[in-house]
């Protein structure tokens, strides 16, 4: 069952910091607060806040900020007080781990192919050899400068 909570979140403590930096440092403190109250790490702040927080620019967010805060799964999920809070579906988490799991394997996949790239080409300088796109180009461009 998920434990729901409203808090009063003090924002005071961004006025400390730089005048460019304000907006920032209040979404830190939120996500700060609200780890060290509903004792979990994992903390997804909504764009209610976020839009509250940044509405007026990065030099002057909000003095205080009012929150709804639900803590489901060890997931904690805060969203303005009288904004619906959207927790996913497990179809919805599921999927999101299979795209990020795709995207890690093809990030691995180009390194690979960058790493066999680089090789090549540090054996064909030792042999003497420049990669031939590099002359191809050479030579376009001598073309194009007779041309005009």
């Amino acid at each position: 069952m998920p434990e729901e909570k409203i808090f009063t979140i003090p924002l005071r403590d961004a006025f400390d910091t730089e005048r460019t930096h304000r907006a920032k440092k209040a979404v830190d403190i939120v996500r700060h607060f609200l780890t060290r109250h509903m004792k979990s790490e994992d903390v997804k702040i909504g764009n209610s806040i976020n839009k509250d927080i940044w509405a007026r620019g990065i030099q002057r967010p909000p003095r205080r900020i009012r929150i709804h805060a639900v803590k489901e799964n060890e997931i904690i999920y805060a969203e303005l007080l009288g904004v619906d809070i959207k927790t996913p579906t497990k179809e919805e988490v599921e999927k999101k781990a299979e795209k990020k799991k795709q995207k890690e394997e093809k990030i691995k996949e180009e390194r690979k192919e960058r790493k066999k790239m680089t090789i090549k080409e540090e054996l064909e300088e030792e042999s003497g050899k420049t990669p031939a796109p590099v002359e191809e180009m050479k030579v376009e461009k001598s073309e194009e400068k007779k041309e005009a």
